[in-house]
């Protein structure tokens, strides 16, 4: 493609490239540029892509917020390489999003399997999907990659192409604050963008929470997103609406114990799982569902609430809750002859809240519960999570998680500190941990493996080692 149709919709502040030029490819490492790539110069936290322009041996083109010092060097300068990137992405791909339905899921907790949740209901309704998110890629409800919970631009509208070239109808994308504030998403528009919730997480890259806060509720935005749907049992959810009275962006809201577009009521939990009935806008649909805890009841109603937005017939998306399924690695629930065994992603003091207090209330005897928080992330949760343990807790059991550089016995340290009860143990090993919690389970006992998920790797010291919380319990767990 000619570098002026790559450029096209971005303000070109300088130059002294050739906009005939055919670009072979769009490259963001500098070892990794062909001849005649454009090469995105980006500034991250630790480096600049305009230090190594020098380094290329091969004719290229760079997109730059920089004026390169060598005048030989092609250049095209703009005054935000990042939006730019993602922009020359977009027409190189020529811009898929716009040919589909975009739904976009924000939020610290439940974006995964409200994302799953609403792609079920829509492939049971017969509609073509396309799924991005933390547990992978999938087109027509076929796996075809994995990566980070919202791809890198190039990645992201590369998936959109080959999703419009199978005649994929609607989109849904779990969108992380990262990416919004790395402007991943370009000049996408979601037709439709939901609020799961904002709690504490991440304060390692946002510094504290405002700031976090701030960049998720910066996405709905009448440039990025036609309609949000917004949780207003959140504290920030409520925050976010009263900020689009006045924007024009048209909202439709979703909860439990406030006021409510969309609400549920009759709320019932027993051993089957959870029921309720839904009124969406006076559209009234009886929920009976196999999922379990307050929060997947959260976490259906915003499905529900897209699919009503979308017009899914109500006898269909009652079906379709009907045959819902929870992702693998969320609230997983496994038996042994002692008790019952529940794998969990949650690693955030909310997360880990509604986990353990959903696990207690299907509990006959003791509630034991493994867990651990990452290194080199937001230091203020650890004591938070061993206070959440504390409280659900009757034995806990804090071992690793992904400690990356750090040293695991300091993180475990630091979750210490919030421990209050006396029945403790520290395993530093994870599969020591899982192995020791299981040989202490007693008959009615739950035991709760949380912060993994289905994850398939421990992050250590910059390697991915192969791990699973699955295959640990399916070694040792003498599972029925």
């Amino acid at each position: 493609m000619q570098l002026e149709k790559l450029l096209e919709n971005i303000k070109v502040l300088d130059t002294n490239a050739d906009f005939e030029t055919d670009i072979s490819d769009i490259k963001i490492n500098s070892h990794d540029v062909g001849e005649n790539d454009l090469f995105c110069c980006m500034e991250g936290a630790s480096d600049d892509g305009n230090n190594y322009l020098g380094d290329i041996s091969v004719p290229f083109v760079a997109l730059t917020e920089k004026k390169p010092a060598d005048s030989r060097i092609k250049y095209v300068l703009v005054d935000d390489v990042r939006r730019a990137y993602a922009t020359v992405c977009e027409n190189k791909f020529l811009n898929p999003a716009k040919d589909m339905k975009f739904v976009s899921i924000v939020g610290t907790n439940g974006k995964t399997s409200t994302a799953h949740y609403i792609n079920s209901i829509l492939t049971f309704a017969g509609v073509k999907t396309g799924l991005i998110g933390t547990e992978g890629h999938y087109i027509l409800g076929e796996k075809v990659g994995e990566s980070l919970t919202t791809p890198d631009p190039y990645e992201l509208n590369e998936l959109l192409f080959k999703m419009r070239a199978k005649g994929v109808e609607v989109v849904i994308a779990e969108v992380s604050a990262h990416a919004i504030f790395l402007e991943k998403l370009g000049n996408i528009v979601a037709d439709i963008a939901v609020l799961t919730n904002i709690t504490q997480d991440h304060l390692d890259y946002f510094k504290n929470f405002d700031n976090y806060c701030g960049v998720k509720m910066s996405y709905f935005d009448k440039r990025f997103v036609r309609h949000a749907v917004i949780n207003v049992d959140d504290e920030s959810g409520r925050l976010l609406l009263r900020r689009l009275e006045e924007s024009g962006l048209k909202t439709t809201t979703y909860g439990l114990y406030n006021p409510a577009d969309c609400f549920a009521v009759n709320v019932r939990e027993n051993i089957d799982g959870i029921s309720f009935v839904g009124n969406f806008e006076d559209d009234i649909i009886e929920a009976k569902s196999g999922l379990f805890g307050e929060f997947n009841v959260y976490n259906l109603l915003a499905a529900m609430t897209v699919a009503h937005i979308l017009k899914i017939d109500s006898e269909q998306i009652m079906r379709a809750v009907r045959r819902i399924k929870a992702v693998k690695g969320r609230f997983s629930i496994l038996k042994n002859d002692k008790g019952t065994i529940i794998i969990d992603y949650a690693h955030t003091p909310d997360g880990l809240k509604n986990l353990l207090s959903t696990a207690r209330t299907l509990t006959k005897s003791r509630l034991i519960t493994v867990f651990g928080c990452g290194g080199e992330r937001d230091k203020l949760k650890r004591k938070i999570m061993g206070q959440v343990a504390s409280k659900y807790s009757d034995f806990i059991v804090i071992t690793t998680d992904n400690p990356r550089s750090e040293n695991p016995a300091d993180i475990i340290r630091d979750i210490e500190f919030g421990v209050s009860i006396k029945d403790v143990k520290c395993v530093v090993d994870r599969v020591d941990a899982i192995r020791f919690a299981l040989g202490e389970m007693e008959e009615g006992d739950t035991l709760v493996i949380a912060g993994k998920g289905n994850e398939n790797y421990l992050e250590v010291k910059g390697r991915k080692i192969p791990y699973s919380d699955f295959d640990a319990v399916a070694r040792y767990g003498q599972l029925r």
